[in-house]
């Protein structure tokens, strides 16, 4: 059932809708995916996970690199690189 319900979801479905057919709440759903290391969308990152990004960043990764080894998109990682008071690179790499 878990195993249906964590391919539906990284499919791409919500777990409003995966819930209801599988008669449980959103929340508990959620709870059990977490628990089966599934990264739910839309999650903040842990400060941990935000000072690894600083981290990788400093050490020339890209936001795309960062993000695909993080699971969150290099937007995300921006935002969040950010809001740490990093000073982001120009698209090339160059110091701005």
């Amino acid at each position: 059932m878990l195993d249906e319900a964590e391919r539906r979801y990284k499919d791409g479905e919500i777990l409003r809708v995966i819930a209801g057919d599988l008669g449980m709440s959103r929340q508990r759903l959620a709870e059990r995916l977490r628990a089966r290391g599934v990264r739910l969308r839309r999650e903040k990152p842990s400060s941990e996970q935000v000072r690894e990004m600083c981290l990788r960043y400093e050490q020339g990764e890209s936001l795309a690199r960062i993000g695909e080894r993080l699971g969150f998109n290099p937007s995300s990682v921006r935002v969040y690189l950010l809001r740490a008071g990093m000073a982001l690179r120009d698209p090339h790499g160059r110091e701005r």
